[in-house]
């Protein structure tokens, strides 16, 4: 395929600016076309660049999801549904393999040290969990843990 001048400027352009974005913060293909798009580029031109980034893994959308999930499941802050909506956000998909995450350690943990001196009651520790993400299943399990702990 042969461009023309001005087809070759702003191919260069286009690709110049999404290796800039790409440098600052990893993307999803939809999160890096929409920036190329507000910066005024082709949408041609823009298909054009997403693909050659694509064949030098630049953009791998699967890895990225993959990285995004590990991420939030190693700051043990977070249950699955939280994760979910947030890849959701950088239109991403849940990966389909994916390392185990025990919700419910996680959310015991993180009770645990969110309300060390116990002044807390049940609903508002159901409410800061399910802010958070964590299942109904991980919930009762941290709450029942909670009553256990306030009887000794």
């Amino acid at each position: 395929m042969m461009m023309t001048p001005n087809k070759t400027m702003e191919y260069k352009e286009c690709y110049g600016a999404a290796l800039r974005l790409l440098n600052v913060r990893f993307l999803s293909e939809n999160e890096l076309r929409r920036k190329l798009l507000r910066r005024g580029m082709p949408e041609a031109v823009i298909d054009e660049v997403v693909e050659k980034l694509k064949e030098e893994r630049f953009i791998d959308d699967e890895r990225l999801a993959e990285a995004v999930y590990r991420y939030y499941v190693k700051k043990a802050q977070y249950g699955h549904a939280y994760i979910c909506n947030r890849l959701r956000l950088r239109d991403l998909s849940v990966p389909d393999e994916r390392e185990p995450f025990d919700e419910t350690a996680t959310a015991l943990a993180l009770t645990r040290k969110t309300f060390k001196n116990g002044g807390a009651d049940q609903r508002k520790i159901a409410r800061f969990l399910q802010n958070r993400g964590f299942s109904i299943t991980a919930v009762q399990a941290v709450l029942a843990d909670f009553v256990t702990l306030t009887e000794e």
